[in-house]
């Protein structure tokens, strides 16, 4: 008796590479790219959540240093003036509870609450983002921003020539000197 084999057509490598599409090396190329590309993104995501968290840490230690200040005053300002001591102490209340919650919430927990209070409520998420600018941009200037005005103010200065143009807008008997001029007047 003869032994007949049963193959299947699922089982026959001819059948498989026959029925099946070959594969482009630009496809294969493409696919591994986008898989390389979803892998460096994931990295730089965890990268950018780390930095978050150590900004979220260095906050709470900042936070928690102006409750403490804040205390410290409204504790000497409690026989003098009591009302404003008392709004001290809530404003100083508040800034140890956000202390706190940046302490126990990870930056994964802070983006995720933030993205359902936009999607709850987008005009207060919007006006917020609004408000929090103006702030962020009223302290840059006033860190950094008023450094230059400060030089010309003071008598101090660099003799450039957008200071030249400042003074002759200023003054009302304005002389130039220089290249260009004779005895005071324009050479041209």
């Amino acid at each position: 008796m003869t032994e007949t084999k049963a193959t299947s057509t699922l089982d026959d490598p001819m059948t498989e590479s026959a029925t099946a599409e070959p594969t482009h090396p630009l496809a294969e190329a493409g696919k591994d790219a986008t898989e390389n590309v979803g892998q460096l993104a994931g990295r730089a995501a965890d990268l950018g959540i780390q930095q978050a968290d150590r900004g979220r840490t260095q906050a709470a230690e900042g936070i928690d240093q102006v409750a403490q200040s804040i205390r410290r005053v409204s504790t000497d300002m409690q026989t003098e003036q009591p009302t404003i001591a008392n709004a001290a102490m809530t404003a100083a209340d508040q800034a140890e509870r956000a202390a706190q919650y940046l302490r126990q919430t990870d930056a994964r927990q802070i983006i995720s609450g933030v993205e359902d209070v936009a999607r709850r409520q987008p005009i207060l998420f919007i006006g917020g983002a609004f408000l929090i600018g103006i702030a962020a941009s009223r302290f840059i200037k006033a860190a950094g921003g008023g450094q230059g005005t400060q030089a010309h103010r003071s008598g101090h200065s660099t003799d450039h020539p957008s200071d030249r143009i400042a003074d002759f807008r200023t003054s009302d008997s304005y002389e130039p000197t220089g290249p260009g001029t004779i005895n005071g007047n324009e050479g041209f």
